[in-house]
Protein backbone atom coordinates (compact mmCIF):
# COMPACT_ATOMS: atom_id res chain seq x y z
CA UNK A 1 0.00 0.00 0.00
CA UNK A 2 2.81 2.43 0.88
CA UNK A 3 4.51 1.66 -2.42
CA UNK A 4 1.28 2.34 -4.32
CA UNK A 5 0.87 5.69 -2.54
CA UNK A 6 4.48 6.59 -3.30
CA UNK A 7 4.01 5.74 -6.98
CA UNK A 8 0.79 7.75 -7.12
CA UNK A 9 2.50 10.71 -5.45
CA UNK A 10 5.38 10.61 -7.92
CA UNK A 11 2.93 10.31 -10.82
CA UNK A 12 0.96 13.34 -9.60
CA UNK A 13 4.11 15.41 -9.21
CA UNK A 14 5.29 14.48 -12.67
CA UNK A 15 1.86 15.22 -14.17
CA UNK A 16 1.86 18.68 -12.58
CA UNK A 17 5.34 19.53 -13.86
CA UNK A 18 6.04 20.27 -17.52
CA UNK A 19 7.35 17.25 -19.39
CA UNK A 20 10.45 19.22 -20.27
CA UNK A 21 11.25 22.44 -18.48
CA UNK A 22 14.04 24.21 -20.28
CA UNK A 23 16.39 26.84 -18.93
CA UNK A 24 15.82 30.27 -20.42
CA UNK A 25 18.27 30.87 -23.26
CA UNK A 26 18.03 32.96 -26.41
CA UNK A 27 17.66 29.81 -28.50
CA UNK A 28 14.95 28.31 -26.28
CA UNK A 29 12.92 31.55 -26.26
CA UNK A 30 13.09 31.89 -30.06
CA UNK A 31 12.12 28.22 -30.46
CA UNK A 32 9.16 28.52 -28.07
CA UNK A 33 7.86 31.69 -29.75
CA UNK A 34 8.24 30.02 -33.15
CA UNK A 35 6.18 27.04 -32.00
CA UNK A 36 3.26 29.39 -31.36
CA UNK A 37 3.87 31.16 -34.66
CA UNK A 38 3.80 27.81 -36.50
CA UNK A 39 0.47 26.94 -34.85
CA UNK A 40 -0.89 30.17 -36.35
CA UNK A 41 0.65 29.54 -39.79
CA UNK A 42 3.17 32.37 -39.43
CA UNK A 43 6.78 32.23 -40.60
CA UNK A 44 9.40 31.75 -37.90
CA UNK A 45 11.23 34.66 -36.33
CA UNK A 46 14.94 34.81 -37.08
CA UNK A 47 17.35 35.77 -34.33
CA UNK A 48 19.26 38.85 -35.49
CA UNK A 49 22.61 39.79 -33.93
CA UNK A 50 21.79 43.51 -34.25
CA UNK A 51 18.60 43.03 -32.26
CA UNK A 52 20.46 40.87 -29.72
CA UNK A 53 22.87 43.80 -29.26
CA UNK A 54 20.00 46.30 -28.98
CA UNK A 55 18.23 44.13 -26.39
CA UNK A 56 21.50 43.86 -24.44
CA UNK A 57 21.98 47.64 -24.51
CA UNK A 58 18.37 48.09 -23.41
CA UNK A 59 18.83 45.67 -20.49
CA UNK A 60 22.05 47.43 -19.40
CA UNK A 61 20.27 50.78 -19.45
CA UNK A 62 17.52 49.39 -17.20
CA UNK A 63 20.17 47.94 -14.86
CA UNK A 64 22.22 51.16 -14.80
CA UNK A 65 19.15 53.32 -14.08
CA UNK A 66 17.36 50.71 -11.90
CA UNK A 67 14.02 50.65 -13.74
CA UNK A 68 11.84 48.06 -15.46
CA UNK A 69 9.48 49.57 -18.01
CA UNK A 70 8.86 49.95 -21.71
CA UNK A 71 9.82 53.61 -21.46
CA UNK A 72 12.94 54.84 -19.66
CA UNK A 73 12.64 57.35 -16.79
CA UNK A 74 13.89 60.07 -19.15
CA UNK A 75 11.23 59.21 -21.75
CA UNK A 76 13.25 57.17 -24.27
CA UNK A 77 11.35 54.48 -26.15
CA UNK A 78 12.65 50.91 -26.26
CA UNK A 79 13.44 51.43 -29.94
CA UNK A 80 16.15 54.00 -29.16
CA UNK A 81 18.67 51.13 -29.14
CA UNK A 82 17.86 49.73 -32.61
CA UNK A 83 19.39 52.33 -34.94
CA UNK A 84 22.76 52.59 -33.09
CA UNK A 85 23.09 48.82 -33.52
CA UNK A 86 22.52 49.07 -37.28
CA UNK A 87 18.90 47.92 -37.34
CA UNK A 88 16.76 50.30 -39.40
CA UNK A 89 13.23 49.15 -38.76
CA UNK A 90 9.86 49.50 -40.41
CA UNK A 91 8.14 47.67 -37.54
CA UNK A 92 9.37 47.15 -33.98
CA UNK A 93 8.03 45.78 -30.71
CA UNK A 94 9.24 44.72 -27.29
CA UNK A 95 8.33 42.07 -24.72
CA UNK A 96 9.63 42.24 -21.15
CA UNK A 97 9.40 39.63 -18.42
CA UNK A 98 10.98 39.16 -15.02
CA UNK A 99 10.99 36.45 -12.36
CA UNK A 100 10.75 33.43 -14.66
CA UNK A 101 12.76 30.20 -14.36
CA UNK A 102 11.72 28.19 -17.43
CA UNK A 103 11.14 29.03 -21.07
CA UNK A 104 7.77 27.28 -21.02
CA UNK A 105 6.37 29.40 -18.18
CA UNK A 106 7.86 32.57 -19.67
CA UNK A 107 6.34 32.18 -23.13
CA UNK A 108 3.04 30.82 -21.77
CA UNK A 109 2.84 33.95 -19.60
CA UNK A 110 3.37 36.15 -22.63
CA UNK A 111 0.73 34.24 -24.57
CA UNK A 112 -1.79 34.96 -21.80
CA UNK A 113 -1.14 38.72 -22.09
CA UNK A 114 -2.87 40.34 -25.08
CA UNK A 115 -0.06 42.80 -25.87
CA UNK A 116 2.78 40.31 -25.53
CA UNK A 117 0.81 37.71 -27.49
CA UNK A 118 0.21 40.24 -30.27
CA UNK A 119 3.96 40.81 -30.57
CA UNK A 120 4.75 37.10 -30.74
CA UNK A 121 2.04 36.48 -33.34
CA UNK A 122 2.47 39.66 -35.38
CA UNK A 123 2.78 38.93 -39.10
CA UNK A 124 4.82 42.16 -39.39
CA UNK A 125 7.82 40.87 -37.41
CA UNK A 126 10.54 38.84 -39.08
CA UNK A 127 13.44 39.19 -36.64
CA UNK A 128 14.03 39.16 -32.92
CA UNK A 129 16.83 39.76 -30.46
CA UNK A 130 17.01 38.70 -26.84
CA UNK A 131 18.84 39.69 -23.67
CA UNK A 132 18.67 37.65 -20.45
CA UNK A 133 20.04 38.33 -16.98
CA UNK A 134 19.80 36.50 -13.69
CA UNK A 135 17.68 38.44 -11.22
CA UNK A 136 16.09 41.85 -11.68
CA UNK A 137 17.16 45.28 -12.88
CA UNK A 138 15.78 47.19 -9.89
CA UNK A 139 16.66 44.99 -6.91
CA UNK A 140 17.63 41.47 -6.00
CA UNK A 141 15.12 38.93 -7.14
CA UNK A 142 14.63 35.33 -8.16
CA UNK A 143 14.39 34.09 -11.70
CA UNK A 144 15.56 35.79 -14.84
CA UNK A 145 14.72 39.04 -16.58
CA UNK A 146 14.22 38.95 -20.34
CA UNK A 147 14.02 41.59 -23.07
CA UNK A 148 12.87 40.59 -26.54
CA UNK A 149 13.09 43.12 -29.35
CA UNK A 150 10.99 42.32 -32.43
CA UNK A 151 11.50 43.95 -35.79
CA UNK A 152 11.23 44.01 -39.54
CA UNK A 153 13.30 46.06 -41.95
CA UNK A 154 10.91 45.92 -44.89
Amino acid sequence: MKRLLLLLSVALIMAAAPAFASDITRASVVAAMNEYRAEHHLPPLREDARLDAAAGDRMRDMEDQAYWAHESPDGRSPFTWLQPNGYTFQYAGENLATGFDTTELLVEGWMESPGHRANILSPHYEDCGIAIIDGMTMRRGAGKSIVVMFGATR
